[in-house]
């Protein structure tokens, strides 16, 4: 049976392998669990919460397409691992005990932290998806990559520079970390005076908090955006792409990223919670960029993620901005002898394209019984909306492998 496998390259090779039948978990770990509540997770909690040093290694995507590679760092799962166990953290529902803080007029949902030792036998347990309980997401899984190669390749995005970017269940956030790097690659007002918004969700609360942000943290600190930092600060650790190695975290080193991201009118958020809760109201609206990957392999969790995708969906229905760019690349390459263009017709000229609502997923969970012939059939046949879906990178070695483009024709 499977186990958590703490060496430095744990991104998975047969998810089948994590899964075990309800019947060899103990009872305790089978039995029905409360959805957990949407709540939203200040950064600075998270900042406060990290440890004095942490360990990373990096994580290099090849770019079939163009022969290139994006290279990324993340935090070791073991250093994780061992940060979990020193603290015992837990991600528990609220208690009578817990109440708002009336005076600060915020009404939004707040985050709470319940230790529990029972958290060490889910670490134990011969499975990494304890459903209702622990999702995976400590992980690096392998369509989370895909998901990389497929934005990077395509060019569906010029820059990322005030969009609005939603992944769902998360985990250690490739993509989204992707996007971050692309981002604050761009010097600060450089492309576009508005805000940029990247959100981070993820079932449980201790993911975004041992894993997220500190990998948003070593992004940053990979970027030139950090550069200031590094040359004002004496003995500033350096960090190669290529070399595992460690970062020490200092009350100056937060400081930095902070108003590094301000300077960069970068807004990242992160919030725990189930699916059916995720309220949009609360995060802002809809979306330019959604992502997922890896989490269809349930069936019953698809009406949730499908809804979730198409109301945060922002302008859905519009031309799809991939299929726009090709369009404007292939008007490119008309000749000067061709004839002029007539007058452009304002009333018939297709809505600005303002979403991409990408998914990542093996081609079978088994085990378990979800895919994507599953899913596609449950965005076809969503309602009140029916949805339409198109393979748009495959990968065919092992269990095969797909990003798939959603799309929500009528919605306006």
């Amino acid at each position: 049976m499977f186990k958590f496998d703490f060496d430095i390259d744990d991104i998975d090779e047969e998810f089948n392998e994590s899964i075990v039948a309800d019947s060899q978990l103990p009872t305790a770990q089978v039995e029905d669990h409360p959805q957990a509540p949407f709540q939203e997770h200040p950064i600075q909690q998270f900042l406060d919460a990290l440890p004095t040093l942490i360990s990373y290694s990096p994580l290099s995507i090849p770019i079939s397409q163009t022969k290139t590679t994006v290279n990324l760092v993340r935090r070791d799962l073991f250093d994780a691992r061992f940060q979990l166990i020193s603290e015992g953290t837990f991600d528990g529902p609220s208690s009578e005990n817990d109440v708002p803080d009336e005076g600060d007029g915020d009404t939004r949902p707040k985050s709470t932290t319940v230790v529990d030792p029972s958290i060490l036998n889910y670490l134990d347990a011969p499975s990494d998806l304890l459903p209702g309980v622990y999702e995976g997401g400590l992980k690096t899984w392998e369509c989370s990559l895909d998901l990389v190669e497929y934005l990077e390749s395509s060019g569906s995005f010029s820059g990322y520079s005030g969009k609005r970017v939603l992944e769902l269940g998360c985990g250690t956030a490739i993509p989204s970390l992707y996007v971050l790097q692309r981002v604050l690659s761009e010097p600060p007002g450089s492309v576009s005076a508005e805000e940029t918004h990247i959100h981070l969700q993820d079932y449980n609360a201790s993911v975004l908090e041992l894993v997220t942000l500190p990998n948003v943290l070593l992004t940053w600190y990979l970027s030139s955006a950090s550069s200031s930092y590094r040359e004002s600060t004496e003995d500033a650790a350096s960090m190669d792409p290529s070399s595992p190695g460690e970062l020490p975290i200092t009350d100056e080193l937060k400081q930095a990223f902070l108003t590094s991201l301000k300077a960069h009118n970068l807004h990242i958020h992160f919030f725990s919670g189930s699916w059916e809760s995720f309220d949009l109201s609360v995060t802002g609206g809809k979306y330019n960029l959604l992502l997922t990957s890896e989490t269809i392999y349930r069936q019953e969790s698809l009406p949730a993620l499908i809804k979730l995708l198409q109301t945060g969906s922002a302008q859905a229905g519009a031309v799809p901005l991939d299929s726009l760019i090709s369009e404007l690349k292939l008007s490119v390459t008309v000749t000067t002898e061709a004839a002029p263009a007539e007058p452009k017709d304002p009333q018939r000229e297709p809505s600005r394209p303002t979403y991409l609502c990408l998914v990542a997923a093996k081609v079978l969970y088994f085990g378990v019984g979800g895919g994507i012939s599953d899913f596609i059939e449950s965005v076809e046949k969503h309602q009140p909306r029916a949805g339409t879906v198109e393979s748009v990178l495959e990968k065919m070695a092992g269990v095969g492998r797909k990003v798939l483009r959603v799309q929500w024709p009528g919605l306006v």
